[in-house]
């Protein structure tokens, strides 16, 4: 088993812990609570990019040659019959929010954001538990 990887999960499971501590009760709780707002920017992209690095780790040990960007890094992983390719297909989108947040964040869109806080939520707990199969197979 590879512990590099482990370890990330460890702390993607952290940050989704954190993810859910932050939860605002509304939108308006969101936007009004600057600090919260920020965390929840913060810790969602954490949470992606442990998922990125995984990937691409995963990808590398295969001996694949690595995805064109971080959308397709999902995908290659169902190629690689590490992920289904449905979740594959549901997960990728979520670079989009990452790549908002970390490239436009003076145009980051609150609801986006906000709407996207419960999906972040189950699709990483569902990706955690797909990896974990997969490196206990």
């Amino acid at each position: 088993m590879n512990h590099k990887i482990v370890d990330k999960l460890i702390k993607m499971e952290e940050y989704l812990e954190e993810l859910l501590q932050y939860k605002p009760i509304n939108y308006e709780d969101y936007v009004n609570n600057k600090m919260k707002k920020y965390a929840i920017e913060r810790v969602i992209q954490l949470i992606i990019d442990i998922a990125l690095d995984i990937n691409n780790m995963l990808i590398k040990e295969s001996g694949e040659y690595p995805a064109g960007d971080y959308f397709e890094s999902f995908l290659k992983l169902a190629d690689l019959g590490i992920l289904d390719i449905k979740f594959a297909r549901d997960i990728a989108p979520s670079t989009g929010i990452r790549n908002r947040l970390v490239y436009e964040y003076e145009k980051v869109n609150d609801q986006i954001v906000y709407d996207n806080i419960d999906k972040t939520y189950d699709y990483y707990i569902k990706y955690m538990k797909e990896i974990y199969k997969y490196l206990n197979d």
